[in-house]
């Protein structure tokens, strides 16, 4: 599993971040209001509902592997450490260089330990994996006909009716705890009971079971697709069917949208159909945490669009070769830089006063007597 793990799974990462990049640039870029004709915005829009499964399948590779490995408190610290220095160099970089202007207590603000407003899915990642054993506790006592139960009811309450109702039965903008939390089971699930393995899919070859995946993937973009424009041409008909349009278009590009879950989960699972070789899959897949640390920094971000010339106005079907092109550039440069950042950690991990530090840190945390502290 671990082999193809390195393989498949590690190119969903490289993949998936990649959506991330192209997907803000889309989105923080405004391209879509830029266009100046129907056909650019056309595109522009496919081009996010294909990314749009990014942050959703990293959650169900989560749950796919963390729910059969122990929890490592290093890991914690590992993900703290990464934002942290990114956040620091950042504010300080561009603070030199005039770019920003910070007040010493905001400057304060943005270089503590604890402050995690900056990356709003580093906390949540944060929360689910401390979770995450009590989660996996949850499903070793579930059967499977209860595991599905669970896994439906929690798809209506946590995705169907939110997506419905606009976020006015339930709310759930796909930034939630709740949300990772469900796209863990769902992932937990299909390493537990492989879907292709099942009585509708085991008897397909490889090949077609592809074919089928590819197709369902983007059968789910050209769904959300038709749903968004529908939901358009039906406004100012009448209040009712106005509110029921403005739901749906304002749930279509969220993350915690049904129809976007399954295409999640199709994505997930086309990956998991590939057999890969090759050991620069795995050390590029090392090297995406940094790639979203860098490029979606609050002040990188809106320096960064303002310097590709992404925010303006777009006339010449040229641009969309230009924002791809671009989005490969920002995710090679922040791969560099990463890896930069790793050969400095490492050096300075391998030094005897960070061994010695860490001991100390272990070895209280291993004499600590819960019974004096009560």
């Amino acid at each position: 599993m671990e082999k193809e793990r390195n393989q498949n799974f590690e190119l969903l990462r490289i993949v998936s971040m990649f959506f991330i990049v192209l997907y803000h640039m889309l989105c923080h870029g405004e391209v879509i209001n830029n266009s100046t004709n129907d056909g650019l915005k056309l595109i522009f829009t496919i081009l996010i509902y294909i990314t749009l499964v990014h942050v959703n399948s990293f959650v169900l590779l989560t749950g796919f592997f963390q729910s059969k490995t122990k929890f490592k408190q290093s890991k914690v610290w590992i993900l703290i450490n990464s934002s942290l220095f990114y956040r620091i160099v950042i504010v300080i970089l561009l603070s030199y260089l005039g770019i920003i202007n910070l007040t010493n207590i905001q400057l304060l603000q943005e270089t503590f330990i604890l402050n995690l407003q900056e990356y709003w899915y580093i906390k949540i990642y944060l929360a689910l994996y401390c979770l995450s054993p009590f989660i996996n506790k949850l499903i070793e006592n579930l059967d499977k006909t209860y595991y599905e139960k669970l896994l439906l009811v929690s798809f209506v309450v946590i995705s169907i009716i939110p997506y419905l109702t606009g976020n006015k039965g339930f709310e759930n903008n796909g930034y939630t705890l709740y949300n990772f939390i469900y796209l863990y089971l769902i992932g937990a699930y299909l390493r537990i009971y492989p879907l292709e393995k099942s009585y509708l899919f085991k008897r397909c070859s490889k090949q077609l079971f592809q074919i089928i995946l590819i197709f369902l993937f983007f059968s789910c973009v050209i769904l959300n697709y038709l749903i968004y424009q529908s939901s358009t041409s039906l406004l100012n008909i009448n209040s009712i069917i106005d509110e029921v349009a403005n739901n749906l278009i304002g749930m279509s590009k969220l993350y915690s949208n049904p129809i976007t879950i399954l295409q999640s989960i199709f994505f997930f699972l086309f990956f998991k159909t590939l057999t890969l070789k090759g050991k620069w899959i795995n050390k590029i897949s090392k090297l995406t945490i940094g790639v979203y640390l860098i490029h979606d920094n609050n002040y990188v971000r809106e320096q960064l669009y303002n310097f590709l010339k992404i925010n303006t106005k777009i006339t010449s079907y040229k641009f969309i070769l230009y924002i791809l092109a671009m989005s490969l550039l920002v995710y090679i440069s922040c791969s560099i830089i990463e890896l930069i950042r790793q050969y400095i950690f490492k050096f300075i991990y391998n030094r005897k006063i960070a061994k010695k530090v860490r001991n100390k840190y272990y070895n209280f945390l291993n004499n600590i007597n819960i019974e004096q502290i009560n």
